[in-house]
Formats: structure tokens, sequence, C-alpha cells
């Protein structure tokens, strides 16, 4: 039998005519503008190869409602330029507070689990993977996609939340259309993602659990994650991976993930704290030799390895009222290598940031990340200015 089809874009239209038709509701709306550009210097650590140069202008538009606690509408627009151009909508979304309820209907991310780069109870978009390329976002982990979430408190830091998901997650980088037969594809009932979770308070310890099925996948993904504070902000989650359909039971170690976190600031003085994290991803079932030949990929490519152990050590430290120095790393124990970044910014006048970032990868040809490929070494200059 035929599953049943639900016009895909039924979500679509409903959000923006709630957007629209809500314009009456919301007093004022408050705007905001980011424009940063970069000029990079990226080079292979061959002498034999020449310095290349990169550019990239990016420009972000922020439209938020205020004015009305009970609705609340969001909208974000982002645009790149350099050699070609891009668009996209990472958030576009309304959210409505009723009596003992919460609903949000349209495109954003929920962060289920707990972690800045890996987080094994992010079951939805996925924070357990190596990041390729750039370590100097302020998130690392901004994926979104299409959600209806229902949020229902419990009390002081306590709540349950459900999601449905019509597309899989996350959602692609848009692209400009100006077809609506092609926005308006159907999706069929049983590609449906959805899920649950609840979040419970226990003195100073935070305990959330939760279960989503992945229709465009066909899998059920269950996590656990623990939040609290010994000495320092510490974090603990564990998730399982199972297929739908024949799953084989002996391959429980490849399904399991775990993650965990420390967090610390330190006081140097009145105004500065020196700020420490360091985050591990493990997967017990993963690689834990290095690859070789064929299977070696560097790291963002397809079919690149996963290892089974990754770390993410990382220092702040405010140099002054208007200067900063910032110290990251992605690890991979396993083949020795790793992608590192030191970075100072500074806040020259409000709004304007002058951003100046070194990048290296330390590894061989073999290896995840390796200084003998293009962007190996990398030297950026930038500027933000936000308005």
């Amino acid at each position: 039998m035929r599953a049943r089809s639900l016009p895909a874009g039924v979500l679509v239209l409903a959000t923006l005519i709630l957007l629209l038709g809500s314009a009456d509701l919301f007093a004022e709306t408050k705007s905001s503008v980011t424009i940063s550009s970069y000029t990079s210097l990226l080079y292979s650590g061959n002498l034999e190869d020449p310095v290349e140069v990169a550019a990239l202008l990016k420009s972000s538009l922020n439209v938020d409602s205020v004015g009305n606690k009970n609705v609340k509408g969001y909208f974000q627009l982002d645009s790149w330029i350099a050699e070609s151009f891009g668009f996209d909508i990472p958030r576009a979304y309304l959210k409505v507070r009723f009596p003992g309820f919460r609903l949000i209907l349209g495109k954003t991310r929920v962060s289920w689990g707990e972690g800045f780069v890996f987080n094994a109870g992010d079951v939805l978009f996925g924070s357990m993977g190596a990041i390729s390329g750039d370590l100097s976002g302020e998130s690392l982990r901004a994926e979104t996609g299409w959600l209806g979430v229902l949020y229902v408190p419990l009390g002081s830091f306590s709540f349950l939340e459900a999601v449905l998901a019509p597309y899989s997650l996350p959602a692609p980088i848009g692209t400009l259309q100006t077809d609506f037969a092609f926005l308006a594809d159907t999706v069929s009932l049983d590609q449906l993602s959805g899920g649950a979770r609840g979040v419970f308070k226990m003195g100073r310890t935070t305990l959330e659990t939760g279960y989503y099925a992945s229709g465009t996948e066909a899998e059920h993904r269950a996590y656990i994650s623990t939040h609290g504070y010994l000495l320092v902000d510490w974090t603990l989650s564990a998730s399982m991976t199972i297929p739908m359909f024949d799953p084989q039971w002996q391959q429980w170690d490849e399904w399991l993930a775990i993650s965990a976190s420390v967090f610390r600031q330190l006081k140097l003085g009145p105004d500065r704290d020196l700020t420490f994290r360091l985050e591990a991803a493990i997967r017990p079932g993963a690689l834990w030799q290095e690859a070789s030949g064929a299977d070696a990929i560097h790291a963002g490519l397809p079919g690149a390895p996963e290892y089974g152990l990754y770390l993410f050590p990382e220092f702040a430290l405010p140099l002054s009222d208007t200067l900063s120095l910032q110290l990251r790393s992605l690890i991979s124990p396993v083949d020795l290598s790793a992608l590192s970044m030191v970075s100072v910014s500074w806040n020259v006048y409000q709004g304007l940031h002058i951003y100046n970032y070194l990048s290296l990868m330390n590894g061989d040809g073999n290896d995840l990340y390796g200084t003998d490929r293009l962007g190996g070494v990398g030297w950026t200059v930038g500027l933000e200015f936000i308005y």
C-alpha cells in the first residue's frame, strides 16, 4: 500500500502566512545588519607551491519582533559574495506562547543534549564529527532545519518538548528558487521524523533524556545527558543510533556515541577572566588506528574516516577592554593530527571589530589534517560591522 503524501509546502506556507498575518500583533520590530569582510592567505606548507589569496564578504540581515511577549517572529537572511555569490535563510520562524505551552513553527534549531562542539545528545542535527576548515565561528554547530516544536514548562528549569521534522536534518544551504512548484514538493508520511525529550532539574544537576525517530534515515535515536557543577561545569552525554530495519546487534558499539566536557572561568582581576574548555567525543565502534591508502581521506571530504576519539580544547583571555585572545584546537589523537587556530579580536569602535586569525594543520598526507594541503597554513584578516 502506497503511503499517503503530505504537501511539504504546507509547513512553508503556514509559517509565511502566520508571519505576515501576525504583523499587526507586533508593536514594533528590531532589525540589525552584520557585514563581515575577510581576506585570507593560504599556503600548503610545500616550498614549491605558491601562496594563494581568497576573499569573502558575508552579510546577514536579522529581523526580530518586539513588543508582544506572547507572539514572536524572527527572520534571518544571509548572503556570501566572493568569486560567485549565494543566499540562505538559516532561520525564519514564529513562536507563540499559549496558556500552559509554547509553539514554534518554521526553520530554526533546537539544542538537545549538552556540548559546544561535541554533543552526543544532539540526535537531531548530529554534533560528533570532526570539523574541517574553520574554527573561528561564534558557534561551530549552527545547522538549522524546518521544525514544529511544542514546549511544555514543568517548573523551574524543567520542561517537556516534542518536535516534528518534515524534511531531513540539517537543511542544506539554500539556493534562490523562483519555481513555486519545486518549493511545494511533497513528503511521504513515512518520511516524517519526530521525537520528544524531558529536562529535569535536580539540585545543581540537570538530567535530560529523549528519543527521536528519523524517517529519512530510518533510525531510532535515544540519548541521555547530564550537566552539573563540581569545581568545574561538566557535561556527560551518551546516545544510541539503531537502524529501524534488521539491526545487527553485534554492531552495538558502532551505534554508541559518548561526549563529555568541562568548563571553567578563572578570575584574573576585577574585569578579566581566563576561560578554559575541554570537550571529548568518543565512538567505541569507530576506527582506533590510522587509516591508510584509499581510506585516508581529508576531513570535510566525502568518505573521510571517523575515528574513535576527538578532543577540543579552548582558551580565551581578554587582554584589555577592547582586545581579546583566543586559542582553539580540534585534535584527532588516533592519527596524531590537529587543526588549531589563534585569534586576536579588537573592538575598535562600537559595532566594529577587527579580527586576525592564524590557523595551522598539523599532520601528514594520510591524516585528517595535514600541513601539506592548501590551507595547511592560513592567515586571515577581517572586519565586522554591526548596525
